[in-house]
């Protein structure tokens, strides 16, 4: 499947990029309704805009655009049923970071119609099938199914909870259009439902939030970032990182919770370097949890979790690693975790807090080193993940985090180590890409300290250690560090 980004993005615009390390307890910006708004149920209408969504960024590909892949009649539909779902050959980004967005767009559309979170999952796997079956001339992508439908309830599900932060019907003139046009950068769908209805205009003597009360921290630090491989240190790329990071909800005060009540988002945009823009994304959010233990002023959370994590990077310059030191991704991943938190009492100024995930990764991409047909320098594939963060915070100002990630992902669908790439057709090569698998580790420390003022300075180290085995080549392993002084500040 081709880019849609520039179809979607010309379409519907872009979304805000959040980030959330873990960071400890602190005052929360708590976002409160006076009132509860229930949306009734339109499936209907939802249905409607999710063909809409489709015909529009079809559209824009085809008549604006004019790509070659969006030049559809009856018989690209009748090929495509005939071929079958393949493992496409569309870049890493396309693929496992556009693509979930997309399906975001199907979801929300199911959201702002009265749907609830399980509810609006069958609006995703449908938009995404009627892309894959009709609107593109090319084989449908299995791949793109899975990453548009699991990564699109992610990411469809924080834009939309976000989103409501910024509603308030009592609003009018220049604070209402702000409070709007806010609300749409991050659920366009939404915004397009509140015109329709007329919500975007309409005054009313209640806020109109579909969610009560949440606490929020939202923090954004800027600094120099130095990334480089661990063995050649003085051959490094330096940029400069914005990191964004969200923490909605709180785990520990309510007994139990349902999807999305509690979630962190964290992002860092790279720019001035050789990096991508993008260079990571990471979601967690409760489908499910519950308070197994608490004895003031510890508790103990047991939930299932989703998670999206995407971490991509580009050659150093002068680095002996040709290709670049580490890309991996979970588009697709839950499992179960735990969650424990000491809170600080007069007596005692130390906050503590633990967590720890266990996921089975249903589709994932690595990065390859042999593996180059169409777009794709990465395999497809599936395996686990296991996340350990901790932290310890001295008087809710000093702060040091010790954060451990590691990414397993195994290619089952390979090709004969004889095939020569410069022979075959990227449309009906149908491999996930080398047979082997993929472990990426990344250790993180970090000091901190946030003042009374709402500002705060950190300072970070992350080591990348990459170890790729392959079934018909030789192994290959690369070690990468970078390290970033950051200011920020919490609003």
């Amino acid at each position: 499947m081709k880019s849609l980004i520039i179809g979607t993005l010309f379409f519907f615009s872009t979304i805000p990029i959040l980030y959330a390390q873990q960071f400890p307890e602190m005052d929360t910006r708590n976002y409160v309704s006076d009132s509860t708004r229930f949306l009734p149920k339109n499936p209907w209408r939802a249905a409607i805009e999710t063909f809409g969504i489709n015909m529009g960024v079809w559209a824009v590909n085809r008549y604006i655009v004019n790509e070659d892949f969006a030049h559809i009649n009856g018989q690209t539909i009748k090929n495509n049923f005939k071929t079958g779902f393949v493992w496409d050959t569309d870049k890493f980004s396309t693929n496992l970071f556009a693509h979930p967005y997309h399906g975001s767009l199907y979801f929300n559309a199911a959201r702002s119609n009265g749907m609830d979170f399980w509810q609006s999952v069958p609006f995703t796997v449908g938009g995404s099938l009627m892309w894959e079956l009709f609107m593109e001339n090319e084989p449908p992508s299995i791949n793109d199914l899975i990453a548009t439908t699991g990564g699109g309830m992610a990411f469809g599900e924080i834009t939309y909870r976000l989103s409501d932060l910024f509603l308030d019907d009592r609003s009018s003139g220049k604070e209402r259009i702000g409070r709007e046009i806010l609300a749409g950068l991050l659920s366009p769908i939404r915004a397009l439902n509140r015109l329709i209805t007329g919500d975007a205009w309409r005054y009313r003597p209640s806020k109109g939030r579909a969610f009560s009360y949440v606490p929020v921290n939202f923090v954004i630090n800027v600094g120099p970032r130095f990334l480089a491989e661990q063995e050649k240190s003085k051959n490094g790329d330096t940029g400069i990182a914005v990191l964004f990071r969200v923490n909605y909800g709180n785990p520990y005060s309510e007994p139990a919770y349902s999807p999305y009540e509690w979630f962190q988002v964290r992002a860092q945009i790279d720019f001035f370097s050789g990096q991508p823009l993008v260079s990571e994304f990471n979601t967690i959010g409760a489908l499910w949890g519950k308070q197994i233990w608490k004895k003031d002023p510890r508790v103990l959370s047991f939930g299932v979790f989703q998670h999206f994590d995407y971490y991509d990077s580009e050659h150093i310059p002068g680095s002996e690693i040709k290709s670049a030191p580490y890309r991996i991704s979970q588009a697709v991943a839950a499992g179960p975790g735990l969650l424990y938190h000491k809170s600080s009492t007069p007596a005692d100024k130390v906050d503590i807090y633990g967590e720890l995930y266990a996921n089975g990764i249903g589709l994932g991409g690595s990065l390859t080193d042999y593996y180059r047909v169409g777009e794709r320098d990465y395999n497809l594939g599936s395996g686990y993940s296991v996340k350990v963060f901790t932290g310890i915070t001295y008087n809710k100002r000093w702060t040091f985090l010790l954060n451990l990630e590691n990414y397993h992902i195994f290619t089952w669908k390979g090709y004969a180590p004889d095939v020569d790439f410069s022979q075959v057709d990227p449309n009906t090569f149908n491999v996930q890409g080398d047979k082997g698998n993929s472990r990426l580790t990344i250790f993180s420390p970090k000091l901190a300290y946030y003042s009374q003022k709402k500002w705060n300075i950190a300072l970070s180290y992350r080591y990348f250690n990459r170890d790729t085995f392959y079934k018909y080549h030789d192994e290959v392993q690369s070690s990468t560090y970078d390290l970033m002084l950051t200011v920020g500040i919490k609003l």
